[in-house]
């Protein structure tokens, strides 16, 4: 089992959800899954070179760290759990939705500051790889939590996510973020786990320096448009924009 933490109160955790928009579980993943995990990024980013690329399904692949950690009991009972009660009416998938983000060399400053609000109910985040480095250029997570409700309307949606998800809006909020340390700006630290409503929660992550590498893996669960013909064919779109540049040499 990946989890150390056993009997996790998901209704206790949704409420600190609701109030705070943010939960971090301390020393949640067991220290020999996070070692396993970084020799994992390493051997990826041998491979890939030292530049950015996502993964995604990457819990397909049987005997695998991010395998184990998706389908440990605890983490699928919490996800499904949570999303039952952050959105009732979501769709509850077979499979986790899992993403592996790597941040690294000087193509990730293009990869990052993106804020943007996941598809998905709940967002689990497990850090692998973060690197020390002078203040917001060590991948540091930027969240707004809870900016929105769930969207009746899935063209609203739609419209509402282009706004906020250009590169004006993006570049206005960055720039309004003041100097220093702000609640905003969560430092990450693996073997914890981080929670938060990734479809309310407007989030980025600051970029890294040219040398330094910053691994996360990620978990959504919880589909509130599940009829959606448009974010079907959108999500289809991504996964093949991102196994695209994975596979860019």
């Amino acid at each position: 089992m990946a989890l150390l933490t056993d009997r996790l109160d998901a209704a206790a955790l949704a409420a600190e959800l609701d109030e705070t928009g943010f939960v971090c579980i301390e020393n949640a993943i067991e220290p020999a899954w996070i070692a396993r995990a970084q020799a994992y990024v390493h051997r990826l980013v041998e491979q890939k070179g030292k530049r950015y690329f996502a993964l995604n399904w990457l819990s397909r692949n049987q005997g695998t760290p991010p395998q184990e950690l998706t389908d440990d009991p605890q983490m699928r009972r919490l996800l499904t759990r949570l999303a039952q009660i952050g959105c009732p009416k979501a769709k509850l998938d077979e499979e986790i939705y899992t993403g592996l983000r790597v941040v690294a060399g000087r193509t990730g400053d293009e990869k990052s500051l993106l804020y943007h609000y996941d598809k998905h109910v709940i967002t689990a985040l497990a850090p692998i790889l973060i690197p020390e480095g002078p203040k917001r250029r060590a991948g540091e997570l930027v969240v707004f939590p809870n900016r929105r409700d769930y969207r009746r309307f899935t063209l609203f949606n739609i419209v509402e996510k282009a706004i906020v998800q250009s590169s004006w809006y993006r570049n206005r909020v960055t720039r309004k973020l003041a100097a220093g340390d702000l609640p905003n700006i969560k430092y990450l630290k693996p073997g914890n786990l981080y929670l938060f409503w990734g479809y309310r929660t407007y989030h980025a992550n600051f970029p890294v320096a040219s040398d330094a590498v910053r691994a996360t893996m990620l978990l959504h669960y919880g589909d509130p448009h599940p009829s959606s013909v448009i974010l079907k064919a959108n999500t289809v779109r991504q996964n093949r924009d991102e196994r695209r540049i994975a596979q860019e040499a």
